[in-house]
């Protein structure tokens, strides 16, 4: 049935928030988690780190491969640092702060007002403004309007509330858990008094936790049902406020009566079983690798510190894997995650003014109107660099990490069509509309004066031509190129390459590969652009 398909995906992602314990020390710890789903509205900063620690091996592997070499120093240690975020509601929020890739830094600053995105970048001349009025015009037959995006988070947070019982109430406590009352703490650069919580646990505790975990809900029937009873509420809601929507509210085939509930229920108990039978099977078949992966390889470190409103004003979290090579090698006959020494996530934040009034000032825009996502679909590569400062972390990323300024175009005699000639004055002559359109220039015909014209955005270049003759006009200066201008019998216009290279700002050779002849034309945009 269709409605006990939506309920196993909904739980299912509903199982990614779960993380809770019984009381302790006279602290509602599901109190504190169940509090957590009431935010709609908050100030405050947080930072998210990742560290991938590769062995000198593997790291010696991919310094071979120009690519690998490049991103990857950018993808083994990535930090968001968010300094300032303001949420008033879903369609009113601010945020700045720095994405760090590697050793580059990227500032940011984004704010939504409504309909209207501001983004500012460092290094950028100009903000990127998004009206989003206009997507909604476009999809106005299937986008909601603000009342009812404000219904359907109300209707979620209402699910998420209802739901806590039977998710968060059946959550076993981890055996390392303490509470240290009236630690003092910063938070916002204010002094406050609050609850540390702090849990620490392993693998090892991970899977017995999970064991427990699910022998707690399948044992929790009337939670179950609840459960679905809620779900099945919101997304009857769900289904009538989108009934005057081109969506497809059929699928979700809301059944409320009570024998479809109940059914939905016992499928819901059903997979859990499931699951707890899984996990039995695969600890008597396979008991050392279980011991291999869920061991103290695995290490999580949290610190919660929380308000006498049972609000969360700030938090430390810290997981590490370190696999153990040996380990997994008895157990599996080979170590799947060789080369791979460690991987660490942290996460820390701190909140305050919860659910309180946020104050936000207008996103400023340019008289101008900023850049739009209009205007960047036709940037040549060559605006895309100009866009950023030489000096910027983005422009580092793009020009000398990415390498968008590199382009190569390759022509095989044997192959394509047009194919590159070789003239007999031993020129090699191609097809110059292709080539100058690969590396966005523009080509054009005059009518009244018969002359071709190439300009180049990247180099300020502009070519003139005339066909039948070799005088080249480049940038106003009369010069001659290799062969004359040259119109085939199917049409085709042809130059000699290496000219129109050298005026491209780029390079042109013959290569041989696997026993084929290509032409290979490149340049680097980076080093020619004009700003």
């Amino acid at each position: 049935m269709r409605m006990r398909k939506w309920l196993a995906l909904a739980f299912a992602a509903l199982l990614l928030f779960a993380a809770g314990c019984q009381a302790v020390q006279g602290v509602d710890l599901n109190g504190v988690l169940k509090q957590s789903f009431k935010t709609t509205a908050a100030e405050g900063s947080l930072k998210y780190e990742f560290e991938l620690d590769l062995s000198k091996e593997l790291l010696n592997e991919m310094a071979h491969e120009e690519e690998a070499a490049a991103i990857l120093p950018l993808l083994t240690h990535v930090k968001l640092e968010i300094d300032e975020y303001k949420v008033k509601d879903p369609w009113n929020n601010l945020m700045r702060g720095t994405l760090w890739l590697g050793d580059i830094g990227i500032g940011f600053s984004a704010q939504m007002a409504d309909t209207l995105m501001v983004v500012e970048l460092d290094g950028a001349s100009a903000p990127i403004v998004i009206d989003l009025s206009a997507a909604d015009e476009e999809l106005s037959d299937v986008a909601l309007s603000d009342e009812q995006l404000r219904q359907t988070q109300e209707m979620m947070l209402k699910f998420l509330q209802s739901s806590g019982d039977y998710l968060v109430d059946n959550m076993p406590n981890v055996s390392d858990l303490s509470v240290a009352l009236s630690t003092p703490v910063t938070v916002g650069g204010e002094e406050l008094s609050l609850t540390r919580v702090s849990v620490r646990f392993d693998g090892a505790e991970l899977f017995e936790w999970l064991k427990k975990y699910l022998e707690a809900l399948i044992a929790d029937e009337e939670g179950a049902r609840t459960l679905v009873e809620a779900l099945a509420t919101m997304l009857s809601e769900q289904s009538a406020l989108f009934a005057d929507r081109e969506l497809p509210v059929d699928e979700l085939a809301i059944v409320e009566e009570e024998e479809d509930i109940a059914g939905a229920a016992e499928e819901l108990i059903g997979a859990l079983k499931e699951a707890a039978a899984g996990l039995a099977f695969i600890e008597a078949a396979e008991p050392e690798m279980i011991q291999a992966i869920f061991n103290d390889s695995l290490q999580v470190r949290a610190d919660l510190y929380v308000d006498g409103k049972l609000q969360i004003r700030k938090q430390d979290v810290e997981v590490e894997f370190r696999p153990d090579a040996e380990k997994l090698k008895s157990a599996l006959g080979e170590n799947p995650l060789e080369g791979l020494n460690g991987i660490r996530l942290a996460y820390s934040s701190e909140m305050w003014n919860i659910n309180g009034d946020v104050e936000l000032a207008k996103p400023q825009v340019p008289e101008d109107g900023g850049i739009t996502p209009e205007n960047m679909e036709e940037w040549s590569t060559a605006d895309a660099l100009r866009f950023f400062d030489a000096e910027s972390g983005l422009y580092e990323l793009l020009a000398n990490r990415f390498k968008i300024g590199e382009q190569e175009f390759r022509l095989y005699p044997e192959f394509d069509d047009p194919a590159p000639i070789k003239a007999p004055n031993g020129w090699t002559l191609v097809p110059l509309r292709d080539t100058a359109e690969y590396f966005e220039a523009e080509v054009k015909f005059d009518p009244e004066t018969k002359h071709l014209i190439v300009r180049d955005d990247a180099t300020g270049s502009e070519v003139v031509l005339t066909v039948g003759s070799n005088k080249v006009a480049v940038n106003g200066k009369t010069v001659e190129w290799g062969y004359p201008v040259t119109v085939m019998a199917d049409g085709v216009t042809y130059v000699p390459a290496r000219n129109l290279m050298e005026t491209l700002g780029g390079s042109v050779a013959w290569i041989d590969e696997d026993g084929f002849q290509v032409l290979v034309m490149k340049r680097d945009v980076a080093e020619l652009i004009e700003r």
